[in-house]
C-alpha cells in the first residue's frame, strides 16, 4: 500500500509526539543551566586586557587578536573589560612601552591603578599563510561522455599566540593558553579542459590570494576560542527535579 505525502505526514506526526512523551516520561525533564567558568575567576569582576606584543611576521595580527579577546570576554557578560586604550593611557604616563609588557609586576601594577581585579596580556608569535592547488579531477555532469575537470584551491592560515589571564590581587596565573590553530578555505575551480586525459600544467589556473582575509579571520577566531574556552560562562544541560521534591 502506498501513501501520499500528506497521509504520510499524519501517521508520522503522531508517532513523533507519542515516542517524546514516552522519553520524557523516561527520563523526566531537563534544563539548561549556567554554569561558571572552568577556570578559577573567583574574585575576578574587573579585567583589564593589555595590548599584545607582537612578534609575527603580520603586523596586525596582534591588534585583532587582542580585539577578539576583548570582544569574547565582554560578551558573555562575565566581566566588566577595561579595553587596552585606557590600558594604554597609563603606560603613557608612566612612560611604559606597551610592546614590551607581556606580564610581570609592571602589568599587575598597571591594573591596579585601573581598578582591575584581573589582566590579560599576550603575544601573537607565529603567523603562516600558503595557497596551493590540489591534484585536478575529472568531474561528469548530465551527459555521460561529457567530461570537465576542476581542481581545488587550498588557502590556509595558521597563527600563534600566548595568553594569559592573571588576579591582580594574588598575581597568580589563573589561566594560560600557547598553542597555534589552522583555518583553511576551499575553492573549486573550473577547468578549460575537456579532454578524458588529465589537464597538463599549464592548463591549471594561477592561484589567487582572495581567500586569505577569510582563513586569517577564521584562524585568529580559533585562537581566541582557545584562550577563552575555560574562561567563559556556559550552559548544561541538567535533569529538573519534579516539584514539591
Amino acid at each position: 500500500m502506498f501513501t501520499t505525502g500528506r497521509t504520510a505526514k499524519r501517521v508520522v506526526l503522531p508517532a513523533l509526539l507519542a515516542l517524546a512523551v514516552a522519553l520524557t516520561g523516561c527520563t523526566g525533564d531537563y534544563e539548561q543551566v549556567l554554569r561558571p567558568p572552568r577556570a578559577d575567576v573567583a574574585g575576578i569582576s574587573v579585567v583589564a586586557v593589555f595590548p599584545f606584543a607582537s612578534w609575527s611576521s603580520d603586523p596586525g595580527l596582534a591588534r585583532a587578536l587582542t580585539e577578539g579577546v576583548l570582544r569574547s570576554l565582554r560578551d558573555s557578560g562575565w566581566y566588566e573589560i577595561i579595553p587596552p586604550e585606557q590600558v594604554e593611557s597609563v603606560m603613557a604616563r608612566w612612560r611604559v612601552d606597551s610592546r614590551q609588557v607581556t606580564g610581570g609586576d609592571i602589568a599587575r601594577e598597571i591594573a591596579a591603578e585601573l581598578g582591575a581585579d584581573g589582566f590579560v596580556v599576550g603575544i601573537a608569535d607565529y603567523y603562516f599563510e600558503d595557497v596551493s592547488l590540489d591534484v585536478p579531477y575529472p568531474y561528469r555532469s548530465g551527459q555521460p561522455e561529457s567530461v570537465s575537470w576542476r581542481v581545488d584551491q587550498r588557502t590556509s592560515v595558521t597563527v600563534g599566540m600566548q595568553a594569559q589571564l592573571v588576579n591582580v590581587h594574588t598575581g597568580l596565573v589563573v589561566h594560560r593558553w600557547s598553542g597555534q590553530r589552522t583555518a583553511e578555505v576551499i575553492e573549486v575551480r573550473q577547468l578549460l579542459w575537456w579532454s578524458a586525459e588529465p589537464p597538463p600544467r599549464s592548463a591549471l589556473p594561477p592561484t589567487h590570494r582572495r581567500d586569505i582575509p577569510k582563513a586569517r579571520e577564521q584562524a585568529i577566531q580559533k585562537a581566541v576560542d582557545a584562550f577563552t574556552a575555560d574562561l567563559l560562562p556556559r550552559y548544561e544541560w541538567v535533569r529538573s527535579e519534579p516539584d514539591g521534591q
